[in-house]
Parts: structure tokens; C-alpha cells; sequence
């Protein structure tokens, strides 16, 4: 790079430095400069910034895009001040939820931070093919892969389509494997960055590690924290999981382990100041893009959780017990409401625009339209078989068969013995059904006839992978 080059970028840089702190308000910049200390803390003194490498995972949503505005302020103050800065390593871990306008949100928030062009910040895309570089003119796969559609109607039919068990659980466990790429692409990471409450990572690795035990695994040693520890079992239990619900063995590459990393955990949750409404911040207004003024963006990922939340209860209100769809998903979000009711933070403010958004029956019924499209986009999921996971006619021998068809399908009925035939894997019965089966479920026949030996998830006694998850959900009834 020619000396003329680096000036001209050097004063591209201050000229962002200058917008973001022109826009924060004085609670943020109280809250900047707390994070800069902390960083140059964890780094043992500003002559060691420069080779102080911090790890932040982006999840594609708003809070996400504030915290990074924090991060790149902080980046660039420290080099305003001192001939060096820390590198940022910036992390995209492919998952569902992550769509084409969301990674194009994304890109435009790298566009608007200069982060493309500056050789302290690594980006990267994660995915089962490992990590890549992330630049302009990266073009990402829009659909995920066929094994985690699988997945979500399988945990769907076990759990008859609670929400964190369903959408939640196999993600969980396949980033696990996607974090430990990203650690280890490249030079060594010094510090993660956590932006969640200080106890939620903590709640999350002991999640895991209790599951592990019940199941007869014995606790890594070697580790330098829980984090990493759990990381270790996720990788094993996204194995098992995978079998479990796919049949699928596992991949038996060799595993590299995150041993003597080292790695610090730097919690910058309050600094992230409670005191600014996060949604109508300027600094995230200018490192996102305002929020969508005419149609509210179901695909903003901690959204897209909650609302795939009601909907399926609004789903079940309606097949289930007699009600209708809204009355579902109204009860939904006054639960929630509730809950968040004195959370000043952004999942409160969150909480209280989706409430008041979906206030009406028009605009609840024009959500279910909407939800219906975003899970066909994200899970090839129809409504159809939305229903069907939520009814669970097929796990436990068939035992809901009958009141299945009953409800929905009565000209089927007739057939109700052959199609306990087919589940049961008679090669005659499977040719005549096999194919209406797959249909109304979404999954092939051969793992119909897998759900038609299992058994529901249960949280009181259950003892299989799944069972355990639940039972030790630290978030269980929280989406």
C-alpha cells in the first residue's frame, strides 16, 4: 500500500470516528469510553493493543449491528491516540435466520464502517465447508442445508412443535463447531466479546455440560474457561444430535481442539448503555440503515424468534384447542409483554414495538401470511406440515394417528391401519402412501417410520439427548 494510499484511508477513518462520535449521545460515549478501558486492560496496556486480537460473533440483527458500532468507535479512538490498535475479528456463523436481506444488512454495515479496506479487521463467513473471507462481492448460499430442514421437522414432531426444542436446539449445537472454526482460522484469538446479561454465556456452557454428564461423558480437561469446555462437548453432542433425528454418523474428521487458547471472555453488556433507546439510536441508525418505516422487518433475527414463537402458538390455538389464530398469538405476546414488562434494555424495547405492531386482527392475520412465507423461505416448512409437527401423529407407535385424520383428513381414515403398514415399514403399504406421508410431513418415509418408534420428548424422565436438552434449559418457556 503506497504511503499516499494509507493517508487517504487514515483520514477516512478519523472522518468515521468523527460521525460516530458526533452521534453518539452522552450516555453512549460514557459507555465508549468504559469499553476502551476494559480492552486496553484485557490487553495488559496500550503498548500491547497491537497484537490484541478480539473475536465478536454477529448474529445479523440490530443489536448486533450497535455493539459493533461500539467496537469499531473503540478501534479506531485507541488508534487516534497510539500507533497501534487491537484487530477485530468479525464473525458471521451461517444459521437459518441469516437471509439474503440480512446478510445484505450486513454487508452495507461493513460498507459504512470502512471495514472492507481496513487491514485490522478480519471478516469472516463460517459455514460446514469451514471459514472464508468475507469481502464486497462474496455471494453466500440462500438456503440452508437440506440436513438442518431435517432436523427442525424432526425436533418438531418430538417435541409437537415447541419452539426453542423445534427452531432452536440444532442450531445451538452446529455453531458450537462453526465458533471453533472461527477461533482457529488464522492467528490466535486473545478475547471474545459477549454482549449478552454477564450470567448468559455462564448459563449456557453449564446447559451443555450438565446434558454431557447425564449422558455419560466425561468433562474435558485442558480448557481454559467453561466456554471452552462446552464448545468441546457441543461439537460431540451436535454429533449425536445429528444421529439421533437423521440417522446420520458423524463426519470423523480430526478434532482440533481450543486447548491452551487462552481466550478471555470480555462481557460488554453494561456498556452497552441502557439509558438509549437502542431502535432509535443515530449511530445505529448510520451503521444499519433506519428501521423499515412501512413494513415491520420480520427477518431482523431476535424478531424473527419471537414471532416464529407466536405463530406456531397461534398455529395451535387454531388446530388445537377451538380458538382461533389470533387469540393465539395475542395471548403469545401479552406473556411475554409481561415478562419484559420492567427489561429497559433492547430486548424490552424490542418486546414492546413487535406488541405494538401486531395490535389488531388485521395485522395479526397479515403476520400469519408473512410467517408462513419466512418458514417456507428459511426451512422449506409449509403450513401443512407446520400442523402436522405440532399434532406429532407419528411418534410413539402412531398413538395420534386416528385423531389426526380424523381432525383433518377424515377421507383418510379408511386407511388408517395401512398406514400404520407403512410406517411400520410393509414394503406394500409403503409404495401405496408413501408419498401423500411425505407430503403432509415434509419428511421422507424412511425417517417417518424412525419418529414411528420414538417417543415424545419428555422433561420429567426422559433420558435421550433431546429429553436432557429440555430438561436442563436454562431458558425453557423463554423464546
Amino acid at each position: 500500500m503506497s504511503t499516499f494510499h494509507e493517508q487517504a484511508m487514515s483520514f477516512v477513518y478519523q472522518q468515521v470516528l468523527h460521525r460516530l462520535l458526533g452521534l453518539f449521545n452522552r450516555h453512549e460515549r460514557v459507555a465508549l469510553q468504559l469499553l476502551i478501558q476494559r480492552l486496553l486492560v484485557a490487553a495488559g496496556g496500550i503498548e500491547r493493543i497491537g497484537h490484541f486480537r478480539v473475536m465478536v460473533v454477529h448474529e445479523g440483527g440490530k443489536e448486533s449491528a450497535y455493539t459493533l458500532a461500539f467496537l469499531r468507535a473503540a478501534q479506531l479512538s485507541i488508534s487516534a491516540r497510539a500507533p497501534d490498535t487491537f484487530i477485530l475479528r468479525l464473525v458471521v456463523l451461517r444459521q437459518p435466520r441469516l437471509t439474503p436481506s440480512v446478510m445484505t444488512r450486513f454487508q452495507s454495515q461493513c460498507n459504512e464502517l470502512f471495514l472492507y479496506d481496513d487491514g485490522r479487521v478480519e471478516l469472516l463467513h463460517v459455514d460446514e465447508s469451514g471459514a472464508q473471507i468475507l469481502n464486497r462481492h462474496t455471494l453466500l448460499n440462500e438456503r440452508p442445508p437440506e440436513l438442518n430442514r431435517m432436523q427442525v421437522l424432526m425436533s418438531g414432531h418430538l417435541s409437537q412443535g415447541e419452539a426453542r426444542v423445534t427452531f432452536l436446539y440444532a442450531d445451538l449445537l452446529s455453531r458450537a463447531k462453526l465458533f471453533r472454526t472461527a477461533c482457529l482460522w488464522g492467528s490466535p484469538v486473545s478475547a471474545l466479546i459477549d454482549r449478552r446479561p454477564p450470567q448468559h454465556l455462564g448459563e449456557y456452557a453449564q446447559w451443555m455440560l450438565r446434558v454431557a454428564e447425564h449422558l455419560g461423558y466425561v468433562r474435558p480437561t485442558g480448557y481454559g474457561n467453561a466456554i471452552a469446555e462446552a464448545v468441546h462437548v457441543c461439537t460431540t453432542l451436535d454429533d449425536d444430535f445429528k444421529y439421533l433425528l437423521c440417522q446420520q454418523p458423524p463426519a470423523g474428521e480430526a478434532y482440533q481442539p481450543m486447548t491452551g487458547s487462552g481466550m478471555a471472555i470480555i462481557n460488554v453488556f453494561d456498556c452497552l448503555s441502557h439509558e438509549t433507546e437502542v431502535l432509535s439510536s443515530p449511530a445505529l441508525l448510520f451503521t444499519e440503515g433506519p428501521w423499515p418505516a412501512q413494513t415491520f422487518n420480520i427477518e431482523e433475527p431476535q424478531v424473527a424468534v419471537i414471532l416464529i414463537a407466536a405463530h406456531v402458538q397461534g398455529v395451535r390455538s387454531h388446530y388445537q384447542t377451538g380458538n382461533d389464530y389470533c387469540t393465539g398469538v395475542c395471548h403469545y405476546l401479552q406473556n411475554i409483554s409481561a415478562e419484559n414488562a420492567l427489561n429497559e434494555r433492547y430486548k424490552g424495547q424490542l418486546t414492546k414495538l413487535i406488541c405494538a405492531t401486531f395490535n389488531t386482527p388485521k395485522r395479526i392475520q397479515k403476520l400469519r401470511l408473512q410467517m408462513e412465507q419466512y418458514l417456507n423461505d428459511i426451512h422449506g416448512l409449509t403450513n401443512e406440515q407446520l400442523n402436522c409437527l405440532i399434532e406429532s401423529p407419528f411418534v410413539e407407535q402412531g398413538a395420534g394417528l386416528v385423531a389426526f385424520l380424523q381432525r383433518h383428513y377424515p377421507d383418510k381414515l379408511q386407511w388408517a391401519n395401512d398406514l400404520h403398514h407403512a410406517l411400520g415399514a410393509h414394503d406394500e403399504a409403503c409404495a401405496r402412501h408413501s408419498a401423500w406421508l411425505q407430503s403432509i410431513s415434509g419428511l421422507p418415509l424412511g425417517s417417518l417410520q424412525v419418529l414411528y418408534t420414538m417417543r415424545k420428548v419428555d422433561c420429567v424422565a426422559g433420558q435421550s439427548l433431546i429429553d436432557l436438552m429440555c430438561t436442563h434449559d436454562p431458558h425453557k418457556g423463554v423464546p
